[in-house]
């Protein structure tokens, strides 16, 4: 047992395919804004905790801990990671508008827990595997905890019961959605011919030119941050009703203007936060001795294996083939029969 799921790990973390939808631009753009503000010595122990075919690009690692939770996306082991569902997000009481961790995350899980948890388990020596596992559910908590309704209402499960219509009716959706990747779709495809790329810059400006804050590393704050959004804007419809499960919604252009300014602003705003951590954790994290750094990681060793076994088994089935052929090209039934002369 311990092996399969030793084995599971390395194929995942070694041979996984990143999928593209705060959805997946939200979270890969606050990952990249991260990592354009990397010190000297961070790349280097980013590179050597991605898979060699990422080349150290870690947004491309932004939504994993999405992406092992579906059978879609992770087909053969989606089952395996249920357990870290309920880390993605904090439920308050509606309306209470502020955050008490013994009451909104009892036993740890949550949220704002899980960052301290892979926050202190990257500061640990701990094994390629277990370090690989921390740094990505870090980056995509980090942004989890940025989008305003990972830590909403419990009644109607952080705005995902809350149901109606987005631009006249187009599109059919619920309100934690929209805040995921609905409201960013939109101001992808009308003003940067949906390039996520053209995206990126204007973000980057923005975190830029964000103020310095002393709370950039101060979780209860960011998640005091999140909830007067929620409280002082998000529930509002567009003439100021609020909205909740128990009626359809129809939003447009008004909620649109208004909200997207503050969905940008809360992207700049976890990039610039994450890039501080990372930072941190480059120079607090354990010193790899000269050995350790060149002895070969266990899914390095596995990987090799794995090819290894790859080529002797093809070298096998060709030799079997050649052996085939030789012996029925020496049958004599394999030859036409010689004509003779009367």
């Amino acid at each position: 047992m311990v092996i399969k799921s030793w084995l599971f790990s390395v194929v995942l973390f070694e041979t996984f395919i990143y999928v593209y939808g705060w959805g997946p631009v939200g979270h890969s753009t606050i990952v990249r804004l991260a990592q354009s503000q990397l010190s000297d010595t961070a790349p280097e122990w980013i590179l050597s905790l991605t898979p060699w075919h990422w080349n150290g690009n870690l947004s491309a690692l932004a939504s994993w801990a999405d992406d092992i939770l579906y059978p879609n996306t992770n087909p053969t082991g989606y089952d395996n990671w249920q357990w870290s569902r309920p880390l993605h997000y904090i439920n308050i009481p509606d309306w209470s508008c502020n955050y008490n961790h013994e009451r909104d995350c009892v036993g740890d899980i949550c949220v704002s827990a899980a960052i301290k948890n892979y926050t202190k388990r990257l500061e640990t020596e701990l094994d390629d595997i277990q370090q690989r596992e921390a740094l990505y559910f870090l980056i995509h908590f980090v942004g989890d905890i940025h989008q305003p309704l990972h830590t909403g209402f419990a009644s109607d499960r952080g705005g995902n019961d809350v149901k109606g219509h987005y631009m006249n009716g187009t599109y059919s959706t619920n309100l934690h959605s929209l805040w995921d990747s609905g409201l960013l779709t939109t101001r992808l495809r009308r003003d940067f011919h949906s390039n996520a790329s053209l995206y990126y810059d204007h973000i980057y400006k923005l975190m830029i030119n964000l103020p310095s804050e002393d709370n950039d590393n101060n979780i209860e704050q960011w998640i005091d941050d999140n909830i007067k959004i929620v409280c002082e804007h998000i529930y509002f419809d567009e003439n100021n009703v609020t909205m909740n499960a128990t009626a359809n919604f129809t939003l447009g252009e008004v909620y649109y203007n208004r909200s997207i300014s503050i969905i940008e602003q809360r992207l700049a705003r976890g990039g610039r936060r994450l890039g501080v951590l990372l930072n941190q954790l480059a120079k607090t994290r354990p010193q790899k001795s000269s050995d350790q750094k060149n002895k070969l990681s266990p899914s390095t060793i596995a990987l090799i294996v794995i090819l290894v076994a790859e080529g002797v088994l093809a070298i096998v089935v060709g030799i079997i083939f050649f052996i085939r052929y030789k012996k029925r090209s020496w049958e004599p039934n394999s030859f036409p029969l010689s004509s003779t002369k009367k």
